[in-house]
Parts: structure tokens; C-alpha cells; sequence
């Protein structure tokens, strides 16, 4: 009997024409996602990666510690590809990757045929995994993630590399970063 109520109620809101009226009342979580990534700084890593995936809690403890204003968090996804998956759609900036996974998804290999060009960059190597970011992470975002993580370099074996590696360069935040440079940050708005 509900199913037969809602076909008639759906029949008479497209009869009507209030079909796009409905669709703008009707709840999704796009918006609300959006607005949580950008308040948030979320670093990727993998369910299927634990090494990677402890080695993003440690990076994001410090940087909460040290950048609490950027509220940084790990987002766990169930696989790499699905990782490779939300990197290329832009629904996150900054991932952990094994060298192999790295490496992988640069040149398009197994399990990443679907997603090749990636546009990311190096921020960090520990030797055995790398951080990366999308080449569209603002300069600024990328240098004070790389200036926070510095202070910690020592204790996480943490280096920015200055050459490209698997095809991607560095970051130019991280780079500035690591050579002591400064970059002017924007001003924020009302000072």
C-alpha cells in the first residue's frame, strides 16, 4: 500500500512540474561533505595498507597537535584503488602511499588501470611511504604541512625529497619548506 502512495505522489509532483522544487527539498549529503572537507584537512590511507595507515595516524597526531586550526583527521578507505578513486575526483588532497602504491598508480598499473595521470605530488618520504598531494593543493596549504611535519623529522624519519620520485614532483610548498624558504601566506579576511 506505501509503494503504491509514493508512485501516485511522485506521478502527481512530475505532472505538476514541481519535479526540480522536490529534488531541491529532498536531503543529500553533497553539500555537507563539501563543507566538511574544506573545514577539514583529511589525509587518506588505506584499510588495506596498515603500515600506511598507522604511519597517517602518527603524521595526523602531530599535525593536530601542532596545527590544531586544521582540524587534520584520517580518512580510511577500504582499498588503494579506492583511494586512487578519491584523489582523481578531487573529494580529497592528501593520501599515504607505499612506495609500490605510488609507484603503481603513476604509471597506471594493477589496481589503478582506470585511473591514469594522476595529477599528485611529493610531499614527504619516510622511506618507505611517501605523502602525496594533489598538484592543486594551494602553495600555502602545502608549506605549512610541510613546515609542522619538519618539526618531527627526526623521531618519524620524515624528509621532504628534493627530486621527484614514481614520476611525481615535489610539491612546491614542501620544497620551499625544506630549503628554509618563505612564501607569503594570504591574509584572512576582517585583519
Amino acid at each position: 500500500m506505501q509503494r503504491r502512495r509514493f508512485i501516485g505522489s511522485a506521478a502527481a509532483i512530475l505532472a505538476a512540474g514541481l519535479w526540480p522544487v522536490a529534488q531541491a527539498l529532498a536531503h543529500t549529503p553533497y553539500a555537507q561533505w563539501d563543507l566538511f572537507r574544506k573545514r577539514n584537512l583529511q589525509i587518506l590511507t588505506s584499510h588495506s595498507d596498515l603500515p600506511g595507515d598507522a604511519i597517517g595516524d602518527e603524521w595526523v597526531d602531530f599535525l593536530r597537535k601542532k596545527l590544531p586550526l586544521s582540524r587534520a583527521m584520517v580518512s580510511r578507505a577500504r582499498d588503494v584503488a579506492r583511494v586512487a578513486s578519491l584523489l582523481k575526483t578531487d573529494q580529497s588532497k592528501l593520501a599515504v602511499l607505499s612506495y609500490q602504491h605510488a609507484q603503481a598508480m603513476m604509471t597506471a598499473a594493477a589496481p589503478f588501470e582506470d585511473y591514469p595521470n594522476m595529477p599528485l605530488q611529493i610531499m614527504f618520504d619516510n622511506g618507505t611511504h611517501v605523502l602525496v598531494a594533489r598538484e592543486d593543493l594551494p602553495l600555502h596549504h602545502g608549506f605549512l604541512i610541510a613546515v609542522t611535519l619538519l618539526e618531527a623529522a627526526g623521531p618519524m624519519h620524515l624528509s621532504v625529497p628534493l627530486e621527484g620520485r614514481f614520476g611525481m614532483k615535489v610539491h612546491p610548498g614542501a620544497r620551499a619548506a625544506a630549503l628554509g624558504e618563505k612564501i607569503e601566506l594570504p591574509r584572512s579576511e576582517g585583519k
